[in-house]
């Protein structure tokens, strides 16, 4: 005689079939739906290959190997066999989804190869940042642990903290109950799943949190694979939340966003890491252009009233793919990419006859200070160097010097990247303004030295350093169309004839007398006076930098 199931067994679903576009479903949800695919079709190859065991799968026996579940463009269904065979099922399909490999956080339907130590730990930083903010909800050791690994033969060092476990792991006990059905109430979304939900008022915790069901609370559990996270630095991170149309599309594409080697994790920005992973996408040749997907970018940081914790201080939308606008950053990642710096540190041992100062090289990430410009205004569709002005006046809150004066490490990458991208009347400006420096620069030199080519004067050098200065206080100093006509009319007519002028000047003239676009004619001035590459520039800064190492 058969066994007769309980009430609460004969109402519990034996699947769960989880829509795209179902009510409710946001961006941040259908991402996290992409990510269970993703995690589905990991386990179904591992399972081929034999990198994981019947013990191991979910949804055991498969019948004629054919997964117990199905993936379609728009939804993803999960077939339990009898209702409380859920709980087993979730079991299974957590453990495999979210594991910790050599004391690290490790998502395997992230990847299509398992990526190095180095990378692992920039993710892992990436979502301690975002999802895994609070101390309860990861459980990372306290003692940092130091890695050293290798780029073009300089070895970098790299701290982290060891992770033993993390809240997703056993994320599945809240979506089912004592029987192991899955749970018929609103189940509560805390920030693990969606960082910012949080209860917005003590006294009022039931008013405040939010609750949603069974399948939406499980696909936001995969968000952190659906979702890519990197870290600006150690109190800034950013959320890549990529616009899910396709289940298998993006169950095939998305391992290909996330960075394979260190160079790839490092980022500035929103708009940087959202470009970079938009160019993984296109390096791969895996996807048209059009299938580039659109992104929901959010920077977290500390603020001066929630110190504690990283809250939403930024968030953008990064529109689909278009080949020109990545074939820019492309340019701009090629010329301005994050380079390798050494620092020379001296260590004393021993006392008295037996001291000895030893001087010993590290290595570290440097990043690039106008790239993140490029980033954020190619992302929103806007001039690259829409905004460089702020780059000539703003101070760095670190050194607390001004920005400009780091510009010169990449006045190189900045003119190639000019000459790559820039085309007709920006062009022919940017030529006129290199032009008048270069025309004025040997008009100083001989003022000053006549026609003796003997080497520079002190004198000489002085006047062109004046010169530059003049240059960017007047264009970085305007606050109105005629004040910016003006200094480039002064700075042409002193230069004297200018060939690119006399050729497009009906083209260059209205974009000097704008009056509603003259903020971008002043920034595209001073990416002129900041791109000049002439031999003034090298000796000068070569003089200055003689100057500060003495």
């Amino acid at each position: 005689m058969a066994k007769k199931r309980s009430k609460v067994n004969e109402e519990a679903p034996s699947s769960l079939t989880m829509r795209l576009f179902d009510p409710g479903m946001s961006m941040l949800h259908r991402a996290g739906l992409g990510g269970l695919a993703c995690t589905l079709r990991y386990i179904e190859r591992a399972y081929r290959e034999e990198q994981i065991s019947e013990d191991e799968i979910p949804g055991i026996p498969w019948n004629d190997n054919t997964p117990p579940w199905s993936i379609d463009k728009l939804e993803v269904t999960l077939n339990f066999g009898e209702p409380e065979h859920a709980g087993e099922f979730l079991k299974r399909l957590f453990s495999l989804a979210f594991q910790i490999r050599d004391s690290l956080i490790y998502l395997p339907g992230q990847y299509i190869h398992p990526p190095s130590k180095e990378v692992l730990i920039d993710l892992q930083s990436g979502l301690t940042l975002t999802f895994l903010q609070h101390g309860r909800v990861r459980d990372l050791e306290k003692n940092d642990t130091i890695l050293s690994y290798q780029v073009d033969d300089k070895d970098i060092l790299i701290s982290y903290r060891k992770c033993n476990k993390f809240k997703h792991q056993v994320g599945w006990k809240d979506l089912v109950d004592k029987k192991g059905c899955l749970q018929s109430k609103p189940i509560e979304v805390i920030g693990p799943l969606n960082p910012g939900a949080v209860v917005r008022h003590n006294a009022f915790p039931s008013d405040t949190k939010i609750e949603e069901s069974v399948d939406q609370v499980l696909a936001l559990y995969f968000a952190i694979v659906g979702c890519l996270t990197l870290p600006v630095n150690r109190g800034c991170g950013v959320l890549v939340i990529p616009d899910v149309q396709d289940l298998v599309q993006f169950a095939e594409n998305r391992p290909y966003m996330t960075p394979l080697v260190s160079r790839e994790c490092r980022i500035t920005n929103a708009g940087d890491a959202v470009l970079q992973a938009q160019i993984r996408l296109k390096s791969k040749k895996v996807i048209d252009w059009y299938e580039i997907p659109a992104c929901h970018a959010i920077t977290f940081q500390p603020t001066p009233w929630a110190s504690q914790q990283k809250s939403r201080v930024r968030a953008m939308i990064v529109p689909p793919g278009e080949e020109k606008r990545l074939e820019r950053f492309e340019s701009a990642l090629k010329e301005l990419p994050p380079r390798i710096v050494s620092h020379t540190k001296k260590e004393t041992t021993g006392k008295g006859k037996d001291k000895k100062t030893i001087e010993k090289t590290e290595w570290f990430w440097v990043d690039s200070i106008i790239r993140p410009l490029i980033a954020d205004n190619l992302a929103r569709n806007q001039p690259f160097y829409q905004g460089f002005t702020n780059l000539m006046v703003q101070m760095d809150p670190i050194s607390k010097k001004p920005l400009r004066e780091k510009i010169h490490f990449e006045k190189k990458g900045l003119k190639a990247m000019v000459d790559k991208t820039m085309e007709g009347v920006q062009k022919a400006f940017i030529e006129s303004v290199h032009k008048a420096m270069s025309q004025t620069y040997g008009r100083i030199k001989e003022e000053t030295q006549g026609s003796d080519k003997k080497p520079l004067t002190q004198a000489t050098k002085k006047r062109w350093s004046n010169q530059y200065d003049r240059w960017r206080i007047a264009f970085s100093g305007a606050k109105t169309p005629e004040q910016i006509r003006y200094a480039l009319c002064d700075m042409f007519s002193r230069a004297g004839g200018i060939e690119v002028l006399k050729k497009q000047w009906q083209e260059v003239l209205p974009m000097i007398s704008d009056h509603e676009n003259w903020q971008l004619t002043r920034d595209l001035a001073l990416l002129a006076l900041s791109s000049y590459t002439g031999k003034e520039v090298e000796i000068l800064e070569s003089d200055a930098s003689n100057e500060q190492s003495v």
